[in-house]
């Protein structure tokens, strides 16, 4: 039985790779807060939706497709996973090597029945309200589902219902060499006799009475011997019922958490959209009203600027300027856009437009190490040692203020090199800098790869919270102090 709502075929690809704090970093925990408020479950789904985020554009295209039915019909979204979530709350026994395969057909049934039920829920309703779905994901579903009519689950029951067995088991058996028994057969129970007094059982059958211990007694090792197969046939089918029905929850729940999200950006006039996923290798990232997640699911999404961005063909983009400029805030909504449009989410811009990449890292500068073992910059260079050693040939590396902890020539020197075999190998890199020495050097450089960018700010220093193309322009307070100096001093 197939569920493909997140993956077009029943391989699932293999996922990109995350560093260690890209998640965190991001700020993508108030993405899984505002779905948490509403559905706990949803906002688990996505975050392992996301940390599996995909480097095929045709997952995330199927996935697009699948999230429009879902925008298109959310309550019949939330009817399948309710059914979902009933038929995997059915309170089902574990089996174990030393239950007895009478055991196992005594206690099997009775949830693997209540789940047919709910399978059967489930097909007429998608016959009922599926037909305006459209997405391959979801017709397949419907066709999965369709093949369980109501003749099959009542030849199915019929059948349960014969494995019990209430009149007695018909075995046949033969002697091997040995005396061993071979050739067991389990014969269909023939229907009871009825009389003038009732049921009767057939003439031809005695009754064994045993004492229970299958070790012990012959006709009871014979019983459960012709038993085991059967017994094995029914727990594997109610297995795979009750895995079809788990994945149908998780993956159903996802999408409820893009509604959810949804739903709450309706609310605050955040504008978001489906992104345009483009293959691994062709340079493509551009954006339009781009925004924060942490910033636009807060308590004052209105207020939240929108970024723009054309940097197509460009794999290093560097970003100075003033400080409280909007820099980090930048750095985190390009990162979280990459990582939820590979998801196959919404994103949190007018329109946004990227290549996919086999692997997103972060670098951001942290808090010395308490242990003493060593300082900032060693910590630094080792976190950066541990993100190069996982990264792949399409990765994203996303850099805020790394290297701050040194002098600016000695940063300059470690960044250079870096940046230019990382991006020569076909990485692309986001780095966000005070180093305007390297910034302008590296920009005098004219390299055709290069995109550099710069917080905007009025005459008077006040922050728009927008990144432009510019040259490399030196931040921090001194520069602004200096500013303000010089303006005080033009206007006596």
């Amino acid at each position: 039985m197939r569920v493909r709502l997140l993956y077009p075929g029943d391989t699932e690809p293999a996922p990109i790779t995350l560093g260690d704090t890209t998640v965190a970093d991001l700020g993508m925990s108030a993405l899984f807060d505002t779905i948490a408020d509403s559905d706990p479950a949803a906002a688990d789904a996505v975050r392992a939706v996301i940390a599996a985020a995909s480097a095929d554009p045709a997952v995330i295209a199927h996935r697009h497709a699948v999230l429009t039915d879902c925008c298109a019909h959310p309550h019949l979204v939330r009817a399948v996973h309710d059914i979902a979530t009933a038929a995997t709350s059915v309170r089902r026994w574990a089996s174990s090597a030393r239950r007895r395969a009478n055991g196992t057909l005594v206690l099997t049934p009775a949830p693997f029945t209540e789940q047919l039920e709910l399978l059967r829920r489930l097909r007429t309703l998608l016959e009922r309200d599926g037909d305006p779905l459209t997405a391959a994901g979801w017709t397949d579903l419907i066709a999965t589902t369709t093949q369980f009519d109501d003749t099959y689950l009542h030849a199915v029951r019929d059948e349960l219902n014969v494995l019990r067995f209430d009149h007695g088991v018909e075995i046949e058996a033969g002697l091997g060499p040995g005396n061993k028994i071979t050739d067991v057969v389990v014969h269909r129970p023939p229907p009871p006799r009825r009389t003038r007094f009732g049921l009767s059982r057939s003439t031809s059958v005695f009754e064994a009475i045993a004492d229970g211990d299958v070790n012990s007694d012959p006709v009871m090792q014979l019983k459960d011997h012709a038993l085991a197969e059967l017994a094995d046939v029914v727990a594997a089918a109610a297995d795979r019922l009750h895995a079809f029905f788990l994945r149908l929850r998780e993956e159903t729940a996802f999408y409820l958490g893009c509604l959810i999200l949804r739903e709450r950006l309706d609310r605050t006039a955040i504008p978001y959209c489906l992104p345009h996923p483009h293959p691994p290798g062709t340079a493509r990232l551009r954006c339009r009203g781009l925004r924060d997640l942490t910033l636009a699911l807060g308590p004052a999404p209105a207020s939240v600027a929108g970024s723009d961005l054309l940097a197509d063909g460009r794999s290093l983009l560097i970003v100075t300027g003033a400080n409280n400029g909007g820099k980090s805030t930048f750095l985190r909504s390009l990162g979280a856009a990459q990582l939820m449009m590979q998801a196959g989410m919404f994103v949190l811009a007018e329109e946004f437009a990227a290549d996919v990449r086999d692997g997103v890292f972060t670098h951001f500068a942290g808090d010395e190490d308490h242990t003493l073992s060593y300082g900032r910059l060693a910590d630094e260079l080792v976190r950066m040692n541990a993100v190069i050693d996982r990264f792949g040939p399409h990765g994203l590396l996303l850099c805020n203020e790394a290297f701050a902890s040194t002098g600016e020539r000695d940063a300059g020197r470690i960044a250079g090199p870096l940046l230019r075999a990382l991006t020569e190998a076909g990485a692309k890199v986001v780095f966000v800098t005070h180093l305007y020495d390297y910034a302008r050097t590296r920009h005098a450089g004219a390299h055709p790869g290069d995109l550099f960018l710069r917080a905007d700010r009025g005459p008077d220093g006040a922050r728009t919270h927008r990144i432009v193309p510019g040259a490399p322009e030196p931040g921090g307070h001194g520069y602004d102090l200096w500013a303000a100096t010089e303006l005080e001093t033009l206007g006596h």
